[in-house]
């Protein structure tokens, strides 16, 4: 499955977001309060960056 999604201001910060698609959120229980690791691959093409989540908290509805 490929989708795309736009970077946004996180307000208050210099961090950005990142939409989790409400279709995956759903097909896999994603919710608020998740927690993720991140991890990057830069080993592709030098304007190339692979960022990987792996959720390592699941809250429980």
């Amino acid at each position: 499955m490929k989708t795309t999604v736009k970077a946004r201001i996180h307000y208050g910060a210099d961090s950005l977001d990142l939409t989790i698609p409400v279709d995956i959120k759903r097909k896999y229980g994603i919710e608020v309060g998740d927690v993720f690791e991140l991890s990057l691959d830069t080993s592709g093409t030098h304007d190339e960056l692979i960022l990987s989540y792996r959720r390592v908290y699941s809250v429980k509805q």
